[in-house]
């Protein structure tokens, strides 16, 4: 059974109570009823005769045992009852210490209880937020003021990578843009020579994968923020959407979709369904073959293609990794799996690959 520190911390203080509470009850029992001593055997002593016979013929001894009696029987009534009387007040004060140190526990743990709902609530769009700090000074106190500061230092570094991606993504696009302008213009320039359209002819694919490349590393930074709208997605339509720009006369693709919609981000979810159908079609073989089902939950797309060892498979998450090969070839950058994993993760998705008999790759995204 789980139990709370609330909880324990009242079991110590009810445990306590009940210890000592018995504790003390049993010493004055002992101190108010110690043993009786056994009367001497033979009267008085033999030199003290005469006394003995003057006393024996003075009182009467059956009367004499029987207030001895009676006595005993008193006495023996009152230590029943003390015994009774201190269990029921050692019981009684156990379930107020119980109660009180429920309440005292509560009160106690409520910075950490707050601490902890702040902490499962943020994210990195209200990071803003902090845990009021009020009371004494004392280690409570010192862990929300540290809770507090963690949480600004969050900001400031989400803030940080914020402007980072947006200046970067100006940055970067524009003089591309230049770039690509420049080359397009000499190339369509009347008396352009051969060898400067080929040198434009061979520019241009260049070009492109930059383009991909910085396009592919701001999505990948934006995807591992988290999702800034939630609404409901139907991940079939982007499927289907993503099928249609897919220019492969030589790829067989068998499709399977049902309706399945889930909360999210409609251009990140758009994302993760492109690359994952674009990386399947990409990495292939001549004639291959592509399937793309969509059932309960889950969007699955599997492919033919070069067998994937286990230990390959492992690094297919992380950027700049293409199929059996690293950042070489044409036509990619090894960002999509990459990007796709952080989209899922985004959306609190499982994305898992394994390996597909005969050679592929098998990608499963659960939401």
């Amino acid at each position: 059974m789980r139990l709370t520190a609330r909880m324990r911390l009242t079991l110590l203080y009810a445990g306590l109570i009940a210890v000592t509470g018995s504790a003390v009850a049993a010493l004055i029992i002992i101190l108010t009823f110690p043993p009786l001593e056994d009367p001497p055997a033979g009267g008085i002593d033999v030199k003290s005769g005469e006394v003995a016979a003057k006393k024996a013929a003075t009182v009467d001894r059956a009367t004499l045992d029987q207030g001895m009696a009676g006595k005993l029987a008193a006495r023996a009534e009152l230590r029943r009852r003390m015994i009774t009387g201190s269990a029921i007040a050692v019981g009684t004060l156990t379930l107020l210490s119980a109660g009180l140190g429920y309440w005292v526990a509560g009160r106690v743990l409520r910075p950490v209880h707050l601490v902890s709902n702040t902490a499962r609530r943020l994210s990195e769009h209200d990071l803003h937020e902090r845990i009021p700090v009020s009371g004494p000074r004392d280690e409570m106190r010192e862990l929300a003021e540290t809770f507090n500061g963690m949480l600004a230092r969050l900001q400031r570094s989400f803030d940080a990578q914020g402007h980072f991606a947006a200046n970067a993504s100006h940055e970067l696009r524009a003089p591309m843009t230049t770039q690509r302008t420049l080359v397009e213009v000499a190339a369509q320039t009347p008396g352009a020579s051969a060898d400067l359209r080929e040198l434009a002819d061979a520019l241009r694919p260049v070009l492109g994968r930059q383009e991909r490349l910085v396009d592919g590393l701001l999505a990948l930074a934006w995807s591992e923020h988290g999702t800034t709208t939630i609404e409901p997605v139907r991940v079939d339509g982007l499927v289907r959407t993503a099928l249609d720009r897919v220019r492969d006369p030589g790829l067989e693709v068998h499709r399977e979709l049902a309706e399945l919609t889930v909360p999210g981000d409609r251009i990140l979810l758009d994302l993760l369904v492109d690359n994952l159908i674009r990386n399947a079609a990409k990495h292939n073989v001549d004639g291959g073959q592509v399937w793309i089902t969509t059932r309960g939950s889950t969007l699955t797309v599997a492919n033919t293609g070069e067998p994937l060892t286990d230990e390959r498979l492992a690094e297919l998450r992380q950027p700049f990794r293409r199929g059996v090969r690293d950042r070489v070839g044409a036509g990619g950058v090894g960002l999509g799996l990459a990007i796709a994993s952080a989209v899922a993760q985004a959306h609190r998705a499982e994305l898992r690959l394994r390996p597909r008999p005969g050679g592929g790759l098998v990608a499963e995204v659960a939401f």
